[in-house]
């Protein structure tokens, strides 16, 4: 049997702060002592929209977390050899947004053979990375 639960002023408050701002559904259902069903129902009713659905929104609040600019924490995990794969990941975000986002040059500048492509490669030759040091002292 379901029941209704009548919403507070103060609940509606931190509906309308925290659902804008991207808050998980199940933090403000937690928050409100409200259901995720019931969150989502009375944010549509009252016109809010939650910004996971938008990989801007999803970028914007990447790069206030890391206090950089996407294009200097791309580069970072370029050097590092890390696939593109896993900045979009990270982010929240798909690949063909995350190209979108980067630009033609800064994508193109990323390595072919990234960690995961030069561990596979090892692998194929069965060569573990100590022997690999072994060989080249």
């Amino acid at each position: 049997m379901r029941t209704w639960k009548e919403w507070t002023t103060r609940q509606l408050a931190i509906l309308d702060r925290d659902y804008p701002d991207g808050v998980p559904l199940d933090v403000i259902a937690l928050r409100t002592g409200h259901t995720i069903y019931a969150v989502k129902t009375r944010a549509a009713e009252r016109g809010l929209t939650h910004p996971n659905g938008s990989s801007q929104a999803c970028i914007a609040r990447f790069e206030r977390q890391h206090g950089k600019p996407l294009a200097r924490i791309a580069l970072w995990y370029r050097e590092r050899r890390l696939p593109r794969t896993a900045l979009a990941r990270d982010i929240g975000i798909e690949i063909k947004a995350l190209r979108t986002a980067l630009g033609d040059e800064l994508w193109q500048s990323w390595p072919r053979m990234t960690i995961g492509r030069i561990d596979a490669a090892r692998k194929r030759r069965g060569i573990s990375s100590r022997q690999e040091k072994k060989k080249s002292a």
